[in-house]
């Protein structure tokens, strides 16, 4: 693994990672989620078969202790920690409602072939060049990993078992003589099972996608992410040239019409009717054609897909019900998800991102098939720091936690029905905003709704009407206020 994020998988085998961010895509109108859908089968389109792509989506447990302390409201030496205790109560219970405890990833790994990182280097560019542009034109937000970063992508999944950080500097390499792959390897490694395997203390088992279902649904990838469990899902994509691709279907055709005549010939030596023939035959004769018109006529590919799903645990049992699970996900989308037999070492292999693909078991699905498994649900937002609490995700009831001073736009409007707690929401906003930062806060209410909250945070409550005892003097306006 080179500085600067370059990896030579082999001698003649080099690779590049992307790490890529959610847009709403889930939650969008049914022309955004077209428009999308149409980019993302544009994206698809740009790689070429000399180009092997992964999608890696690892969703991994973080120590819920720590994710604790980044909404901790710590105590101060005033009147109001009771508040503060009750608010810190409230946060926490909205946060075991969500599946903030697991951090969820997006990668997009590419890799060539070439004789030496020379050639490599300037061709990964310039592909990289292009991915994140692509990205730009989807909404989403990406950048390029450098050497640590992948390494440290590697050592969390290798040491699901270990708390401690990724310590790792380039410089480390020369004084230890170590190379890369020692500072990320785990304990040990066993592989003696045929469906599982050991990784340190880690269970694990690989299992691959069967396509078997006639038509594919965008919810099918955002289900298996919804699993509140570690999990890493990889889409291998390998792109067929497209002439080869016209020539191989067209072969196919051919043969499908030699057989209906061999069929046709029987029939006729039987003594039955010419025209009726297998209904095997006249079902794959009309795909056939169908793929060469999409293929010829409407912007299609070819692509060889591979869907691995890679689960882990600490015990045996908890490793057989996350399978259980996921197998359940995929049979509701009529398709199979099978464990690999005797495979599950190269099957590892090809989970982490590095862009290599170990296993053989290839779907091949025309673009818009291959783009059914949309890498986008739902954005989250959660910041660190002064950020306040704004309510739970529609889609994956995260914490919504909000820095309003860090966004493009600082403003907010609250809107909704009479009755429907517009009133309860800006109090409850202004409490956050009170027990965490330090601005000052004014409030303009003319119904004084909000001078009992202003009162129990001791704050001054100004009344100005024609029979309050609190007036103003324009004349009192100091001319330089500004200064």
């Amino acid at each position: 693994m080179l500085q600067d994020g370059i990896c030579q998988v082999t001698k003649t085998f080099f690779s590049k990672t992307i790490q890529f961010y959610d847009i709403n895509y889930q939650l969008a109108l049914n022309e955004d989620k077209t428009t999308i859908f149409e980019n993302y089968c544009d994206f698809l389109n740009y790689f070429d078969s000399s180009i092997s792509v992964q999608l890696s989506f690892i969703n991994q447990q973080v120590d819920v202790a720590e994710f604790e302390k980044s909404i901790d409201i710590p105590d101060q030496n005033d009147d109001f920690n009771a508040i503060r205790e009750e608010y810190r109560t409230m946060l926490k219970n909205q946060l075991s409602k969500g599946n903030n405890g697991l951090v969820k990833t997006k990668y997009i790994t590419f890799g060539i072939e070439a004789e030496s990182l020379k050639v490599a280097r300037p061709r990964l560019e310039r592909i990289e060049t292009d991915i994140l542009n692509n990205f730009k034109v989807l909404g989403a937000q990406a950048h390029s990993l450098n050497g640590l970063e992948r390494l440290e992508i590697l050592y969390h999944v290798f040491n699901q078992d270990r708390i401690e950080p990724f310590k790792f500097q380039y410089k480390m390499l020369p004084e230890t003589g170590l190379k890369t792959k020692d500072f990320i390897a785990p304990t040990s490694f066993n592989f003696s099972k045929n469906q599982t395997f050991l990784m340190g203390r880690t269970m694990g088992s690989v299992s691959y996608l069967q396509i078997l279902a006639p038509e594919l649904t965008d919810r099918m990838l955002a289900d298996f992410l919804d699993v509140d469990d570690s999990i890493n899902v990889n889409i291998h994509i390998q792109s067929i040239d497209q002439s080869s691709a016209i020539k191989m279907i067209k072969s196919k055709i051919s043969d499908l019409d030699k057989m209906k005549i061999e069929e046709q010939k029987r029939a006729v030596r039987s003594g039955y009717d010419m025209d009726v023939l297998p209904s095997d035959l006249v079902t794959y004769g009309e795909e056939a054609k169908n793929l060469l018109e999409d293929l010829q006529s409407r912007n299609e590919r070819m692509f060889l897909v591979t869907v691995l799903v890679m689960n882990t645990a600490k015990k045996r049992q908890k490793l057989d019900n996350n399978i259980f699970q996921v197998q359940g996900i995929a049979q509701k989308y009529n398709c199979s998800l099978k464990q690999l037999d005797y495979q599950q070492e190269a099957a590892l292999m090809s989970c982490i991102p590095l862009g290599v693909n170990r296993i053989e078991i290839q779907r091949g699905l025309t673009t818009s098939s291959t783009a059914i498994f949309v890498p986008f649900t739902t954005q989250e937002l959660f910041q660190e720091g002064e950020a306040l609490y704004y309510g739970l995700n529609a889609l994956s009831n995260n914490m919504i936690m909000v820095d309003r001073k860090r966004l493009k736009n600082p403003n907010g409007l609250i809107l909704g029905t009479p009755g429907s707690g517009k009133s309860f929401s800006a109090k409850r906003e202004i409490t956050n905003c009170f027990l965490i930062t330090e601005d000052d806060i004014i409030i303009c209410d003319p119904e004084a709704e909000y001078s009992a909250l202003v009162q129990a945070l001791y704050g001054q409550v100004v009344r100005v009407s024609p029979v309050s005892d609190q007036y103003i003097n324009p004349m009192d306006l100091n001319l330089n206020y500004s200064e």
